[in-house]
């Protein structure tokens, strides 16, 4: 009896000590100077696609909403948001694929959703900028087994297998597409029904007026919603825009540039 009572408090020293270590260990990592870092050049670094409308657009006077949004958020700071254009974003759906560095961004925008996928290597702080699946037809219908429709995986981090079993548990022939830049063209060559792509494609790619945006099987595929990354283990900053992001969100400029840039309805899509 004396003996198992010892061997219990062994155990419980032994895991004592295991914390304790644990603790001494992260004492000797380097301090998070994140956000102090960002106010000491008195720059925030934004990298962005060349373009991912309504969130990156290449006009000046109506740059897109996750560009302004960082704008607010860097005056609320007190720094200056500097706007690195990477080429590399978008051509890959895997973020890990994007070749973005710290030195280059304090910050990732213009394409990234808050998913599982994404999170394991970023942390996101959500816009309210929602994405999804969506299909694209002149009917507005859903893809019918045995139809053909054109397909771009996108770029966005949404789940490209759930996808690809759902095509083809539906009997659905696919058209996958090299670029969105095919989108328009196959729509009006009549070799498909519709297209299945991201939301933010659907936007970027020059619909005729007369097709209709749906969300793709809402009982089968959820929405997410856009995010902005921060490298993991940038906590102070991390937190430090988390607050005003939150404080951006509860102004009336924030619901004016939903209107502006159609966000509040999926068929709200750029001319």
């Amino acid at each position: 009896m004396i003996g198992a009572r010892r061997k219990r408090w062994l155990q419980v020293a032994a895991n004592l000590a295991l914390v304790a270590a644990g603790l001494f260990a992260v004492s000797f990592l380097p301090p998070d100077n994140s956000l102090a870092d960002v106010r000491r050049t008195g720059v925030l670094k934004l990298c962005v696609p060349k373009e991912f409308p309504p969130l990156v657009q290449d006009d000046p006077q109506a740059p897109g909403f996750d560009i302004e949004l960082m704008q607010k958020v860097a005056e609320d700071i007190g720094v200056r948001l500097t706007v690195n254009v990477m080429l590399s974003m978008g051509k890959d759906f895997n973020p890990r694929n994007w070749q973005l560095t710290r030195g280059q961004c304090n910050v990732i925008a213009g394409g990234v959703a808050d998913t599982v996928q994404t999170r394991n290597f970023l942390q996101t702080i959500p816009t309210g900028a929602e994405t999804g699946w969506v299909a694209i037809s002149l009917t507005g219908e859903q893809p019918e087994s045995g139809s053909t429709w054109a397909v771009w995986p996108g770029s966005a981090g949404l789940d490209r297998v759930s996808l690809s079993s759902w095509v083809r548990e539906q009997g659905i022939r696919p058209v996958l597409m090299r670029s969105p830049t095919e989108l328009s063209q196959l729509l009006q060559s009549g070799r498909v029904d519709g297209a299945i792509v991201e939301r933010f494609v659907a936007s970027s790619a020059g619909l005729p007026r007369d097709y209709r945006v749906t969300w793709l099987q809402p009982e089968q595929f959820g929405r997410y919603q856009m995010a902005l990354g921060l490298w993991k283990g940038d906590q102070t900053l991390f937190r430090a825009l988390g607050r005003s992001v939150q404080k951006v969100k509860g102004s009336n400029w924030f619901g004016g540039k939903n209107v502006q840039y159609g966000l509040g309805t999926l068929n709200a899509l750029p001319d």
